[in-house]
């Protein structure tokens, strides 16, 4: 067994023994096949994956994935140190920070290159914005329709906000720029708000973790709003705000939530979720002091119509009291003396009145008086006739003969019920029968066998037990 350099012709025919050739000889002859090809320029779209920066320089493999995501394509890839400075400083240009994470779809400019040691890879000299910004925006445009389809726009723009939002909950990383202008505006307004600061990522990998646990936490607390804020940065910054698991969480918030994201042109989708969206961090805050400041414009013109009001009806007050006064100093002996002179014609007036009442009830009481002596006079008489009548009918003869006939009355009945005495009939000879109960027995209707029966006579009393009846007992 041997080796041998790597022949310019084809590969030996088969042989009985194994011809081994040096790892170099193969290289250089690759290294010859692809000479035409390397150094020249093309476009690649591509996914990069296994990506890892070191020395200054990046290293990754460009892939193709079919539509059931399994890598059906892949090339190793580096881009040296000043393209890749060239590449930032161009995307930087175009406010885009250069992203190349794993799963990032780029589009490089790529050159073959060929190193013995290393192998075939592709080398980058440029990226393309547009893809990186086409990217961005449809992957923002795919959450935004997924939102607006379940109808999460809505929810937390239906939330009221409290009259006065003392409490706000402020989510944005700590001792940033944004954060310091947001802060710096409220301070200036002179109101007692209270501030409750989550810390929270607003850029990079941790975003979506720290601003999920900033909202629950905050929800803890109960504000009156959320805030949640960022400065301006390039488009890749800002995207990491462009999260779907966020703004469902928004949608789905118990206290209303606005956003102050970027500059004046920038748009997130959690403006699209929020109560309400503003421009800068800045905009939120005099948003915000908009609400106390026209409550206290409204107060102090308030207090203005007040004072105006006041002050209008206390001197027209004033000059009623004092014209009062005045009338009432000069027309005090003006008003004496003419009560006294209505006085007087009353007073005169009642005399008269009275003297005329006087003499008719005098006439009336004159003529009155006439009547009843006539009308005495009548009832005397009249009451003498009748009394006569009643000693005429009441006198001694006619009740004596009135007593006799009523005595010789009860002298007949006395005879008579003498005579309907049982006593008296038992005693001439008679019996009288009675049942258990007392009751007399008048006829044999009454009498069954076995009944004991009492008969009373003139002596005394016999006791019997019926055996036998005879007579009509039907």
């Amino acid at each position: 067994m041997h080796s041998q350099s790597f022949p310019e012709s084809a590969i030996p025919p088969n042989s009985t023994l194994p011809v081994f050739f040096t790892v170099s000889s193969v290289a250089a002859r690759i290294q010859k096949i692809l000479q035409p090809s390397i150094g020249k320029q093309f476009w690649l779209k591509a996914e990069i994956s296994s990506g890892r920066e070191r020395g200054g320089h990046f290293y990754c493999n460009l892939v193709e994935t079919g539509e059931n995501g399994k890598i059906i394509a892949q090339i190793s890839c580096h881009i040296w140190r000043q393209s890749l400075d060239d590449i930032k400083s161009k995307f930087k240009q175009h406010n885009l920070t250069l992203d190349l994470s794993d799963g990032t779809v780029a589009g490089l400019r790529c050159s073959l290159s060929f190193h013995p040691q290393w192998g075939i890879a592709l080398e980058v000299t440029d990226a393309d914005t547009s893809i990186a910004l086409g990217e961005l925006e449809l992957r923002k445009q795919a959450i935004l329709a997924r939102l607006k389809q379940e109808g999460l726009f809505e929810p937390n723009k239906l939330l009221p906000l409290p009259f006065l939002p003392i409490r706000i909950g402020l989510i944005t990383s700590s001792g940033s720029a944004a954060c310091q202008d947001f802060l710096a505006t409220i301070q200036r307004s002179n109101f007692g708000f209270q501030i409750l600061l989550a810390d929270a990522t607003v850029q990079g990998d941790k975003t979506e973790r720290t601003v999920l646990k900033a909202l629950d936490v905050l929800e803890l607390l109960a504000p009156d709003v959320v805030v949640i804020i960022r400065g301006g940065g390039s488009k890749t910054d800002l995207s990491y705000l462009d999260n779907e698991a966020i703004a469902r969480r928004i949608a789905g918030y118990r206290f209303p939530v606005w956003t102050g994201i970027g500059h004046e042109i920038d748009t997130s989708v959690l403006d699209y979720v929020a109560n309400h969206s503003f421009k800068t961090p800045t905009a939120v805050a005099e948003n915000i002091i908009a609400i106390f400041t026209e409550l206290q414009r409204y107060l102090e013109g308030a207090k203005h119509n007040l004072k105006t009001s006041w002050n209008y009806n206390l001197q027209r007050e004033k000059a009623w009291v004092h014209d009062a006064f005045i009338g009432i100093r000069q027309g005090t002996r003006k008003m004496l003396m003419y009560h006294i002179s209505t006085l007087q014609s009353q007073g005169l007036r009642l005399s008269k009145n009275t003297m005329q009442h006087l003499l008719a009830e005098q006439i009336d009481i004159k003529s009155k008086k006439e009547r009843l002596g006539l009308l005495v006079k009548h009832n005397l008489d009249q009451n003498k006739l009748f009394l006569q009548d009643v000693i005429r009918r009441f006198s001694l003869d006619r009740f004596s003969h009135q007593v006799t006939v009523e005595r010789e009355l009860l002298r007949n009945k006395y005879s008579i019920l003498k005579a309907m005495n049982p006593d008296n009939i038992i005693m001439r000879g008679f019996a009288m029968v009675r049942d258990e109960n007392g009751k007399i027995i008048t006829s044999i209707q009454q009498i069954n066998n076995g009944m004991v029966t009492y008969t009373t006579v003139r002596d005394g009393e016999i006791y019997s037990t019926v055996n036998s009846v005879s007579g009509d007992h039907t």
